[in-house]
């Protein structure tokens, strides 16, 4: 079974909001974990994707280690930054030709005052540890090494990633490149877009009941029981 991921990768909350009202192409861990097959067989993952979130990354890099099926991972054009947190839950990586990994320093778009900022740069070097363990339990490495690759944010190749152990073959044909490194949307945009879209809903909720008190209104005016 082929499972696709693509795009932007996001929460299962978020994910509508970026699909809905964004036309965004995004991967949610609902998407993965629910087109797991339920006897086990073999599953290949077509990765093309800039990253996105690591929570939902480090998700459903979890729930394929959990499979009990055989889980390979293909990049087929690009695995960046949390796509490729994705991909070490994989029993196998490959790359095609002409594919590349990114893998760098995790960040936010924090902000308040100086404890607040203290305590985000905390979270962010935890999160950072987090990463380069998942590549470090992938490859054997120390996690040394990899959080000194992030800090300089590192692009691989096909080659360089079997090099490094990120991947454990190249595949032998051709694919489309795709080297394209989209906008990141602020938490704070899509937090707005879902009040605007619960304000929408709760609005056009009301308009049954703002309808029938008009027409109310307007059969007394008429001296009517009913106005059509």
């Amino acid at each position: 079974m082929i499972i696709p991921i693509k795009g932007y990768i996001t929460s299962d909350d978020s994910a509508p909001i970026y699909r809905d009202w964004l036309g965004m192409t995004v991967t949610s861990p609902s998407d993965i974990v629910q087109s797991l097959p339920n006897d086990g067989s073999d599953v290949v993952l077509e990765i093309a994707s800039d990253g996105g979130e690591v929570d939902p990354a480090t998700e459903v890099c979890n729930a394929l280690r959990d499979y009990k099926g055989n889980v390979t991972a293909k990049i087929v054009s690009n695995a960046y930054s949390a796509a490729t947190i994705v991909a070490m839950g994989a029993d196998k990586v490959q790359m095609a030709p002409g594919a590349k990994m990114m893998i760098h320093r995790a960040s936010s778009d924090a902000s308040g005052n100086s404890h607040e900022m203290d305590a985000a740069s905390g979270m962010l070097q935890t999160t950072d540890s987090a990463i380069a363990s998942l590549y470090s339990a992938k490859t054997g490495k120390p996690a040394d090494d990899f959080l000194a690759l992030m800090d300089k944010e590192t692009w691989l190749d096909a080659d360089q990633a079997v090099e490094l152990g990120l991947a454990d073959e190249k595949l032998d044909f051709d694919t489309p490149i795709v080297n394209a490194v989209g906008p990141i949307i602020s938490h704070q945009a899509v937090q707005r877009i879902k009040n605007l879209k619960d304000e929408n809903k709760k609005l056009r909720s009301q308009l049954p009941k703002q309808n029938d008190l008009l027409n109310k209104k307007l059969a007394i005016f008429y001296e009517k029981k009913e106005v059509q």
